[in-house]
């Protein structure tokens, strides 16, 4: 991936690692992140300790060094990590619709995935065996249906959602509270490169090597909630992480949904503390479905070329003739079809997202 300076600059400010309100406030007065960047360097951050705590002064005159910005770009391009602004086409209209959307997010996949239909599952990390069996079920025919799922990546609850939506039809997204060149939770490294294999995609607020500190869960929280129409919690203590994304949901105006599990027992006392409070119960995907307003597809069969295909563009339809055709490389697919690189990338996930192709080993891809 190639980096413009300005790309360079915003995943520099992000290092500042303070409230939204004080970057958004900076960002107000600069022309761009480069003049930000450029002012920092020549007088040390006293501009910038006007807008910023002095703790986030600090580590933007610590990581404005050129070594160090070398080294961030040198990480960024090895795992193909690229930045969005919110002010970016790109970026989740949903999350762009919070009291404090990250004004910049790194991510490493599918960005077109954010525009689908998202829903956020999350829940305890010690779940019982029950409530991880059904996660997994839920999720699998959740994303049979078209929903993109979205967690968290910790283990237990979060762990099952993304293992049950890889083996579905749509990619999944996985946001992660720590830069996304260190693997943490070291237990998930298989599932992030299981999730981009699967054409999903990975978000992050933290720039490259930013490890987890105090109030990076509750970041991250917001993100999970924001993103999504609504937030499913299965299996969750009452004093949890959980139930502090759930808050978040509840700010922002997002659907509340909980599954009772069973009762008397520590996994499900959060989500019966939410049903008395008014969160919505369910038993089933259908149950999501309904409340949502989202239909369930009449069938699962594939589709072919011949067949009628609601919302598929003619350069999705194209991509689907040279698929059907057999398995296909992304470079191959370019050569084919004629689609230029963006419009060839967006095509693939929307088809992805649909449940049309799946993602293959090898960037490749074939129909499903």
């Amino acid at each position: 991936m190639l980096y413009s300076r300005e790309d360079a600059c915003r995943a520099w400010l992000m290092y500042a690692r303070c409230r939204t309100e004080h970057l958004t406030r900076l960002l107000s007065d600069f022309e761009s992140t480069e003049e930000i960047y450029d002012r920092t360097c020549r007088d040390g951050g006293k501009t910038i300790s006007a807008y910023l705590p002095p703790a986030a002064v600090k580590r933007l005159v610590q990581f404005a060094s050129r070594d160090q910005m070398h080294q961030m770009l040198l990480t960024m391009r090895k795992l193909d990590m690229g930045i969005l602004s919110s002010q970016d086409a790109a970026y989740s209209d949903a999350l762009r619709s919070i009291n404090d959307p990250p004004p910049f997010l790194f991510y490493r996949g599918e960005t077109a995935l954010m525009s689908g239909k998202c829903l956020t599952v999350i829940g305890s990390r010690k779940a019982s065996p029950k409530g991880i069996a059904y996660c997994e079920q839920l999720c699998e025919e959740l994303s049979n249906c078209g929903i993109v799922i979205v967690s968290g990546l910790a283990v237990g609850i979060d762990t099952a959602a993304h293992e049950g939506s890889l083996r579905g039809r749509t990619p999944c997204i996985g946001v992660m509270a720590c830069g996304m060149d260190l693997d943490y939770p070291t237990a998930s490294a298989q599932l992030r490169e299981d999730i981009l294999r699967s054409g999903g995609l990975l978000l992050s607020e933290m720039p490259p090597g930013q490890g987890i500190f105090r109030g990076s869960f509750q970041s991250r929280n917001r993100i999970l909630s924001g993103l999504s129409r609504g937030v499913v919690m299965i299996e969750a203590r009452i004093r949890s992480g959980s139930m502090m994304t759930v808050h978040h949901a509840l700010d922002q105006g997002r659907e509340v949904f909980a599954f009772p599990g069973e009762p008397g027992t520590t996994w499900s006392e959060g989500a019966h503390q939410l049903i008395r409070e008014g969160a919505r119960y369910f038993v089933s995907a259908s149950d999501l479905l309904e409340d949502l307003g989202w239909e369930k597809p009449e069938s699962e069969e594939a589709l072919t070329p011949e067949t009628e295909k609601p919302g598929i563009s003619p350069e999705m339809h194209s991509i689907l003739t040279v698929l059907h055709r057999g398995e296909k490389g992304f470079d191959e697919l370019a050569l084919e079809t004629g689609l230029d690189i963006p419009v060839l990338t967006a095509s693939l996930s929307m088809l992805q997202m649909f449940g049309y192709i799946r993602a293959l080993p090898g960037k490749s891809y074939c129909v499903i």
